[in-house]
């Protein structure tokens, strides 16, 4: 269970990342294909951003892969064990908010609105 809290917790924390950083690099106008080529050679880089990559462009939030309720539900679950663990989980606060956001507003995505 541990480690299948863990992994959606990194599917949740990546995606939103990639999805900040992509419509960052957007709104200053750097091309996104730049960006990309800068990322996909560099460590940072996940295949999941590339899968990602035309739904975040498109701020496609339809027929998203994980319901944003389970992501939410493991993400809190997640929270909770790594908290009673010690560790220090203050970073996934934003994260927790923006998956709540999300579901009040209706949008049935898996990570951070677009």
């Amino acid at each position: 269970m541990a480690a299948k809290l863990a992994l959606n917790q990194l599917i949740a924390s990546l995606t939103h990342a990639f999805s900040l950083s992509l419509h960052l690099v957007q709104h200053v106008g750097v091309e996104v294909e730049a960006f990309m080529g800068l990322l996909r050679s560099s460590a940072l880089y996940a295949p999941t951003f590339d899968k990602k990559l035309d739904r975040e462009l498109a701020g496609d939030d339809a027929n998203s892969n994980f319901p944003t309720a389970h992501l939410r539900k493991d993400l809190g679950l997640f929270l909770a064990a790594a908290q009673g663990a010690g560790l220090a989980v203050e970073g996934l606060d934003g994260l927790d908010d923006c998956a709540l956001h999300a579901l009040t507003a209706g949008r049935p995505a898996a990570a951070a609105p677009a």
